[in-house]
């Protein structure tokens, strides 16, 4: 899959510079940015927030890490999510690839967060998303492993 052309000319989209550090030193397994990442809100609450309905489209990038899972809408905070792997928030995300081979994360918003209620569904159509999958598989199910143990 292609860089967004904004990403190509002016640069959205890029890893924000201030979780560099952060991420180097949690072991970056994958990573990848420029991304036009699509945002779908379903009966979504959270305090001050709701939507019925709502699709977003975001210039952005992802990054896995061996402790920590990552999207973010270019140097915009707050990032659309960022959950530690080894916490109990990361069983909420349910990952597969959609019909266009793009990595699908469906987050459970009341797990993910206290307050909230709905769901979010996020498509990201990074160039190696069936790698990205097969990671955050193992990751999920490792988690689930410590989490009943």
């Amino acid at each position: 899959m292609t860089k967004s052309f904004l990403y190509r000319f002016f640069g959205f989209g890029k890893f924000p510079t201030r979780y560099h550090a952060d991420m180097k030193k949690e072991g970056v397994i994958l990573q990848d940015e420029g991304l036009s990442i699509v945002v779908r809100y379903r009966k979504f609450r959270a305090p001050n927030v709701y939507y019925g309905r709502k699709v977003s489209l975001v210039m952005g990038s992802i990054v896995l890490t061996k402790s920590s899972f990552a999207c973010f809408r270019g140097n915009i905070i707050p990032p659309v999510f960022h959950v530690p792997t080894e916490h109990e928030s990361f069983n909420a995300f349910d990952f597969s690839l959609d019909e266009k081979g793009r990595l699908k994360v469906v987050i459970d918003a009341p797990l993910f967060q206290d307050g909230w209620k709905g769901t979010i569904d996020t498509r990201i159509p990074c160039e190696n998303a069936e790698e990205y999958l097969r990671v955050l598989m193992e990751l999920k199910s490792h988690s689930v492993a410590s989490s009943k143990g």
